[in-house]
């Protein structure tokens, strides 16, 4: 069973899945920042982070 996600967790994968769906990739860092109102990549990495041990999200790690 999933963890349950923060709305900002819930926005960041909403965003992820909608670009990707559209491009057939996701988006980077810094666009989901942008997208989500996050200035930092450190902050946006530690959600994706989250999002991963939650088991929302597998990440490439090239």
């Amino acid at each position: 069973m999933k963890r349950k996600l923060t709305s900002r967790q819930a926005s960041i994968l909403k965003y992820i899945q909608k670009v990707n769906a559209e491009r057939g990739y996701p988006p980077s860092v810094r666009e989901i920042g942008e997208a989500v109102g996050l200035k930092s990549s450190s902050t946006v990495h530690t959600h994706l982070v989250n999002l991963e041990k939650k088991g929302y999200i597998r990440r490439d790690p090239t």
